[in-house]
């Protein structure tokens, strides 16, 4: 048996050490992530009294007008979300590239001091704002423009503003990141070509940004459509979300064929939704450099 060249065994042993390198990071995924997500699948399949695989599951949910209803709340609610922390991180990170250092640490001092509490606490604080007897109420109160305490609390409204806020900063950071990677000079260049301010900013600067546009804007929506907490304690049980429900199939009445089906339809539902997002992203940039 002819044995391998010298170079050939230098290059199999350097490709054995890297495998071994990512091996414990593949057996963690593996383990972790790949095998619930198959038993979820597997599970989403069985139904009580049937020995079987079955689709009893798919059929009943997609007949089923409660959980369409709370699928569409749940998509909706994490498009508004996104469109909300959208509108309001990019002025601010584009402000943060104008300013200077001083400025630059106040805004990120502000941003990033949120993520350094938990979720229950900052939906709790939301419940101290939204309140009758809250921060919002008692300026609209006072100031006049209703005469007695509004409901904010425990609505859908509630729950977007206090979401909106917990999500700012996973769309701000990437925005900040690709803002600061942008040449002035292209936007002065636009400028001395005899573009507006704001023709040169739509056209050259919002489509440079657009990676960083689409990384905040997955980000938001994945973490929107499965938040928990912040549904829960805001809106107070008043109204159902996606991980509410799988919440209670799973724990609450224990049909984990529910929760299982509830949980793989909310996935394939969000990869769409990212799916298409990129690809109007790759449609936009490739007809703006060509435009």
């Amino acid at each position: 048996m002819a044995r391998p060249p010298a170079g050939g065994r230098r290059v199999w042993r350097r490709h054995l050490r890297l495998w071994q390198l990512v091996l414990p990071a593949t057996l963690f995924l593996v383990v972790y992530f790949v095998v619930p997500l198959a038993m979820l699948f597997w599970w989403s399949f069985r139904a009580p009294g049937v020995s079987g695989p079955t689709l009893a599951n798919y059929q009943r949910f997609l007949s089923d007008r409660f959980l369409l209803d709370t699928l569409w709340l749940s998509l909706r609610l994490s498009l508004e979300v996104t469109l909300i922390t959208l509108v309001l991180g990019f002025p601010l990170a584009y402000l943060y590239t104008r300013l200077g250092p001083p400025w630059q640490l106040a805004i990120l001092f502000i941003t990033l001091l949120p993520l350094l509490t938990s979720a229950v606490v900052r939906s709790f604080g939301w419940i101290v704002i939204l309140g009758k007897q809250g921060l919002i109420n008692a300026a609209l109160v006072g100031s006049g423009l209703v005469e007695a305490p509004v409901r904010l609390l425990f609505t859908v409204e509630g729950v977007r503003l206090a979401l909106a806020q917990v999500q700012l900063p996973f769309m701000l950071l990437p925005l900040i990141n690709v803002m600061e990677q942008l040449d002035p000079s292209l936007e002065q260049a636009a400028i001395s070509l005899g573009a507006s301010q704001a023709r040169a900013f739509w056209r050259v600067t919002v489509p440079l940004c657009l990676p960083g546009i689409m990384a905040g804007a997955i980000l938001n929506f994945a973490l929107t459509i499965s938040a928990f907490i912040t549904p829960a304690m805001v809106g107070g049980g008043s109204f159902t979300v996606m991980p509410t429900l799988i919440y209670q199939s799973a724990i609450v009445t224990l049909d984990w064929a529910t929760a299982a089906t509830t949980a793989l339809i909310l996935l394939v539902v969000a990869l769409l939704v990212v799916w298409v997002g990129m690809a109007v992203a790759r449609r936009y940039r490739y007809g703006a450099a060509h435009a």
